[in-house]
C-alpha cells in the first residue's frame, strides 16, 4: 500500500509524505507518535516510489547529475541500504536543480578538474596551532553579547522563574522577537499563536531558549569572515539545516529525546572551521586548493596542516561558552562518533551532517559526502524509506528557521 496523504503527528510534524510505501517500520513509527488512521491507496494508483524523481528531466541531465553525485559519494559504501537510498535521493534532487538551473552544476566543474588532469599536487605547509590561543584570539576579535551571559546565568539559576528569564530576554528586542518568531514557526507547528515571552518559555522550555540564544549569538560573533573563503549565508544554511536534521533524526528515537540539544549541536558542529578561517585566512585558502587537487576531506587536511581539525576547535569554543559536556562531545566527535562513549548522540549529529551534505543544503566548505561509519549504520539502523520525509521536512522548516537565526546579523 501507498500513503494517499501526508501523515503528521498531533503537533503537525510530518512523519511520512504522500506516495511513500507503507511497511512495518513505518507503522511502528505511526504508533510511537500516536497516529491511528492514515489514508492509503493501491500501488497501481501511485505516481511512483521516488517522490523526488522528476519524469520531465532529460536522461542526459540525469546522467550528468549522477556523475557528480557519484564523485561526491566516492568514499562511501553504496552497498549500504541507507547510503544507497541517500545517493538516489541526492541524484534526483541534483537532476532537478540542473534541469531548472544549468548553472547549479558547480559540482560538475569540480568533477572535470579532478586530479588526473595532470596538475601538480598542491601541498600546504604544516603550521601546528595552539587551540587555546586561537579561541582567545577569536573572543578578543568579537565577544558574545551580554544578553547571552545574562540569559544563560538566569537559566542556570534554580531560583529564577520564567517571568524573571522572560524579563531578561525582553530587554533585547531583537532576541525576544526571534524567540516569538521561532515558537510560532513550522519548527513547532503549534495550533495557537503565542504572543508573550513567558507563555513562549512555558511551551518551549529554558533548554530550547538556550539553543536560540546560542544560535543567534554564534552567528553575530562570526559576521566578518572573508567571503572569498566561505559564503557565510551558505555556511549558516548548512549549519541550521544540520541542526534541523539532527533534531528530526532524534525524534525517531523518542525514548531518548532532548531535541533542543541535537539542534544546537548540529547548528554549531562546524563552528571551529570559522575560527580557523577567521584567524588563518591565507593558510586556509591554501587548504581549499589542496583538498580540491588531492581529493581530501577538509577535516583531514586541517588535521594534517594545523595538528587539529575544526571539530576539536569547535568543541574547545563550546567549553569556553560553558555549554554542557554532552553538547561539547557531540560537536567534537561528529565525524567519528564511534571513538567516544556517548556514541548515540554524536552519531545522530554525524548522520544529520551526512544527509545535509549529500543533499547540498548550504555549504560549510566540504565538497565530498562524509563517510558513514559502520557502527552508525548498524546501531542507528535508520530506515532509508524515511529519507524522503526527512528531506521534505528539512526544506519546510529551514525557510523559517534560517530567516529567524541568520537574520540577526542582516
Amino acid at each position: 500500500m501507498i500513503l494517499a496523504r501526508d501523515v503528521k503527528d498531533a503537533a503537525g510534524r510530518l512523519l511520512a509524505p504522500s506516495g511513500q510505501k507503507v511497511n512495518d517500520k513505518l507503522i511502528r513509527i505511526f504508533k510511537i507518535w500516536g497516529v491511528g488512521d492514515v489514508h492509503v491507496r493501491l500501488p497501481e494508483e501511485a505516481s511512483g516510489s521516488r517522490p523526488d524523481a522528476d519524469p520531465h528531466v532529460p536522461e542526459e541531465i540525469r546522467q550528468k547529475a549522477e556523475d557528480v553525485v557519484r564523485y561526491r559519494f566516492q568514499f562511501n559504501d553504496l552497498n549500504d541500504p541507507f547510503v544507497a537510498g541517500l545517493f538516489q535521493l541526492s541524484v534526483d534532487r541534483k537532476a532537478r536543480r540542473l534541469f531548472n538551473n544549468p548553472n547549479a552544476g558547480a559540482g560538475y566543474k569540480h568533477l572535470q578538474e579532478r586530479p588526473d588532469s595532470g596538475r601538480k599536487p598542491v601541498r600546504t605547509r604544516p603550521q601546528k596551532v595552539d587551540v587555546e590561543s586561537l579561541i582567545h584570539r577569536t573572543l578578543r576579535l568579537g565577544t558574545l553579547p551580554d544578553i547571552y551571559y545574562k540569559t544563560i546565568s538566569a537559566i542556570n539559576n534554580p531560583d529564577a522563574s520564567l517571568d524573571d528569564i522572560a524579563g531578561i530576554v525582553s530587554k533585547d528586542t531583537t532576541l525576544s522577537a526571534k524567540v516569538l518568531q521561532l515558537v510560532n514557526s513550522s519548527f513547532y507547528s503549534l495550533r495557537q499563536k503565542v504572543d508573550t515571552l513567558t507563555w513562549a518559555l512555558a511551551l518551549i522550555g529554558t533548554n530550547q531558549l538556550m539553543t536560540i540564544v546560542s544560535g543567534v549569538s554564534a552567528v553575530s560573533l562570526f559576521k566578518n569572515i572573508p567571503s572569498r573563503l566561505i559564503n557565510m549565508a551558505s555556511f549558516w544554511e548548512h549549519s541550521i539545516a544540520c541542526g534541523t536534521a539532527a533534531r528530526l533524526v532524534s525524534s525517531y528515537f523518542p525514548q531518548r529525546i532532548e531535541a533542543e540539544r541535537f539542534f544546537v549541536a548540529g547548528l554549531l558542529h562546524d563552528i571551529g572551521r570559522l575560527i580557523l578561517v577567521q584567524n588563518l585566512p591565507e593558510q586556509y585558502f591554501q587548504i581549499f586548493r589542496q583538498v580540491k587537487c588531492e581529493e581530501l576531506f577538509l577535516f583531514t587536511a586541517e588535521e594534517e596542516v594545523f595538528g587539529s581539525d575544526h571539530s576539536h576547535i569547535g568543541a574547545a569554543l563550546a567549553r569556553h561558552w560553558n555549554l554542557p559536556d554532552r553538547l561539547v562531545n557531540m560537536i567534537q566527535y561528529h565525524h567519528f562518533p564511534a571513538t567516544q562513549n556517548s556514541f548515540f548522540e554524536a552519531a545522530i549529529v554525524n548522520l544529520a551532517d551526512i544527509i545535509v551534505n549529500a543533499l547540498e543544503i548550504g555549504n560549510s566548505g566540504e565538497f565530498f559526502v562524509p563517510v558513514m561509519e559502520p557502527e552508525v549504520s548498524e546501531n542507528l539502523n535508520f530506515d532509508p524509506e524515511i529519507l524522503h520525509t526527512m528531506a521534505h521536512e528539512i526544506d519546510f522548516q529551514l525557510a523559517d528557521i534560517f530567516e529567524i537565526i541568520y537574520g540577526r546579523i542582516e
